[in-house]
């Protein structure tokens, strides 16, 4: 009806209802020795007496182990309680322009297989219809596939990314083309997307290359992550490295020259307890570890630390999220879209604690690949760069690699 109606203000009142309602809600904080502790220390013990298994039966026992296990985390995690009851944090025109500034801010909504858009943009908001969803989804599954297959190198590259290059572009008219008269002088974009747009890589999308771009999962919480002041200097800096990333280690090190007294845990000190000890209450936190989306129990996507998995239930146990975390770690910024456009995963779980902003990868990225353009992240950030344009900045290093990356959150 709203749509219908074609004001573009009670559209994105009526989108923002439903929006990021778990990431307004109080954490659920579960006690870090209680049952769901236990059985995700035993969880973490399944693992690694895995990847030590030969196969045979006695993989297969712990591969039914491991099930039973996680349903058992799933299940106490579903018991707990939280303080708040749920209530929607409906957006003021006011309070998102004054938190926009000069900013461009595009929403996306899906309504009867149409996709459409509302723009709020030097003062005053826009409804605009973009035309079929079914196309959209197409476009953004295909720009992945060859992105993937031009940073893993399989086949051609040269073919990859001609064919990379025409699906953004294509992807481009169908999504943004029709609003840049709105968005033509922002300087800095920040994108709600809905459905299948939670995973694009928008920075090869033409209209918007080479501009930082914050992608978040609501208006209403971009603001409220916005007004906080930004450190001009983080007071604690944490930098992890798990297990089996060959450059992992030296990438941190070397990150750690940057800045003054950082922590840093490598090898068997990275655990997954001393990990959180170090990122709770960081001002500024990056971990090169192997990271693994899991679409069947978001949640239970991880890092894998020298212990065994840290998990989207783990970040549970922090007081303080890090204000902003790097996650140089295969597909970490991936989530499940559920109905009402809540995201489940780990960055999610960052964001659903308390983090600011999370610059982490939508696909397996190279390692070496990954490291420089880590490095360009962090020298942008020391100059005093927000994360969307330390992200931005990277793309002068290596602009497929930094295309894999997101900037979720406010950046």
């Amino acid at each position: 009806m709203a749509i219908a109606a074609g004001d573009p203000w009670r559209v994105l009142r009526w989108a923002e209802r439903w929006r990021a309602g778990t990431l307004g809600l109080r954490p659920v904080r579960p006690p870090a020795e209680g049952e769901i502790g236990t059985a995700l220390s035993e969880l973490r013990q399944v693992v690694l007496a895995q990847q030590d298994a030969k196969g045979g039966a006695g993989s297969e026992r712990l591969l039914r182990r491991q099930a039973a296990l996680e349903r058992t985390v799933q299940r106490l995690a579903r018991q707990g309680r939280v303080t708040d009851p749920y209530r929607a944090d409906r957006p003021s025109a006011a309070r998102l322009r004054a938190a926009l500034g000069n900013r461009a801010l595009v929403e996306y909504v899906e309504s009867g297989g149409q996709l459409y858009a509302v723009v709020v943009s030097h003062g005053r908001q826009s409804l605009h219809p973009l035309g079929p969803s079914e196309p959209v989804a197409q476009s953004a599954t295909m720009q992945r596939f060859w992105l993937r297959r031009l940073l893993l190198r399989f086949g051609s590259r040269d073919r990859s990314e001609r064919q990379l290059l025409a699906e953004a572009e294509r992807l481009d008219r169908m999504v943004l083309a029709p609003l840049v008269q709105r968005l033509e002088s922002a300087p800095e974009l920040v994108l709600v997307p809905t459905t299948v747009l939670h995973s694009v890589p928008w920075s090869l999308l033409p209209t918007v290359a080479g501009r930082p771009v914050s992608v978040v999962p609501s208006a209403a919480w971009w603001a409220r992550a916005a007004e906080r002041p930004r450190d001009p200097a983080p007071q604690r800096v944490t930098l992890v490295a798990g297990p089996g990333v060959p450059a992992g280690e030296a990438e941190v090190r070397e990150l750690a020259d940057g800045y003054p007294g950082p922590a840093v845990l490598t090898g068997p000190a990275a655990t997954v307890d001393a990990v959180t000890a170090a990122l709770d209450g960081a001002g500024l936190a990056h971990i090169a570890a192997h990271g693994n989306f899991r679409a069947d129990q978001p949640l239970l996507s991880s890092l894998r630390l020298a212990d065994g998995p840290l998990t989207g239930y783990d970040l549970e146990r922090l007081t303080s999220a890090p204000r902003l975390i790097m996650l140089a770690s295969c597909s970490t910024a991936m989530a499940e879209v559920r109905p009402g456009d809540e995201l489940m995963g780990f960055a999610a779980a960052l964001l659903a604690q308390g983090t600011g902003a999370v610059v982490a990868p939508l696909l397996p990225v190279p390692d070496e690949a990954t490291r420089l353009a880590a490095h360009a992240v962090h020298r942008a950030l020391r100059t005093g760069a927000g994360p969307a344009a330390a992200l931005a900045a990277a793309a002068e290093t290596d602009r497929y690699t930094s295309a894999a990356f997101l900037c979720l959150g406010a950046g």
